[in-house]
């Protein structure tokens, strides 16, 4: 996977990636792995100055051009507006639905106006903005879509529902497109991601002092698993041995066991 392409005529013509919740973690690991691999970018987040300071670095370090768009995809008007830019550029090769987060807690005792703000980002967004992309990338039958999913995906959710809910979905979404683009050259991956020290836990209100440290992975191994997964057309891409063996028990265990076991070590995950 190289940043740069010929056209038809023989040119040397740019490729672009747009990455949704770039501003830190996760979508900032991403956006440095593509302009390393000399891609232009379009970041999208909430927060201006983090994603000014990411795209000025990046511009400095790798000679690339940077779009920044402060937007918050929950928004329906702003939502509609990175729509439009996704569908609109035709040098969209790769798109990376990042933008997410989550509530933990007994579900009954959750902020409803919360959790549907939760559903709309982790659902409706990267749907949305997957439905914006596809067309113009089947067109010139090339491009690759990395949904960011998580393992929470992988079995029930206790504690945090909507979260793992929304990641099942995100999941299903992405094996279902996987079949309807056989032929066309565009890719899709799902990427499940176990413990990775990001500042998600701590806006989730995860007691991250209880997860053991040989759990966590950086997002930069997490990123650079994601991508050589693209390449290969690795569909689900779960990084890292331990969280590759946990869910292949997972799978083979009763649903009936998984889910009470689940609901006890999440407990252990909630803040005093």
């Amino acid at each position: 996977m190289r940043g740069l392409g010929r056209s038809a005529d023989g040119r040397r013509s740019r490729r672009r990636a747009l990455v949704t919740g770039a501003s830190s973690g996760l979508g900032a690991a991403f956006a440095e792995a593509l302009a390393r691999r000399g891609f232009d970018l379009v970041i999208v987040a909430r927060r201006r100055e983090r994603l000014e300071a990411l795209a000025e670095e990046l511009r400095d370090r790798y000679e690339v051009a940077v779009q920044v768009l402060v937007v918050d995809l929950t928004q329906a008007a702003d939502l509609q507006a990175v729509e439009s830019h996704v569908a609109s550029d035709a040098a969209l090769t790769i798109l990376v639905n990042n933008a997410g987060f989550g509530t933990i807690g007994r579900f009954a005792a959750l902020d409803p106006d919360r959790d549907e703000a939760e559903v709309r980002l982790n659902v409706v967004a990267l749907s949305r903005l997957t439905r914006a992309a596809l067309p113009g990338m089947i067109a010139r039958g090339l491009g690759g879509i990395i949904n960011v999913s998580s393992v929470s995906g992988l079995l029930p959710g206790p504690y945090h529902a909507t979260y793992g809910a929304s990641k099942a979905f995100v999941n299903s979404f992405t094996e279902a497109l996987h079949e309807e683009l056989r032929g066309t050259g565009v890719r899709v991956q799902a990427l499940c991601p176990g413990f990775t020290r990001t500042d998600f836990q701590e806006r989730a209100g995860v007691a991250s002092r209880n997860v053991p440290a040989f759990a966590w992975m950086t997002p930069e191994y997490v990123v650079e698993a994601s991508l050589a997964g693209l390449r290969r057309g690795t569909l689900i891409c779960i990084p890292g041995p331990l969280y590759q063996v946990l869910t292949a028990l997972i799978a083979a265990l009763p649903r009936s066991l998984v889910r009470r076991l689940h609901g006890i070590t999440s407990r252990r995950a909630l803040n005093p």
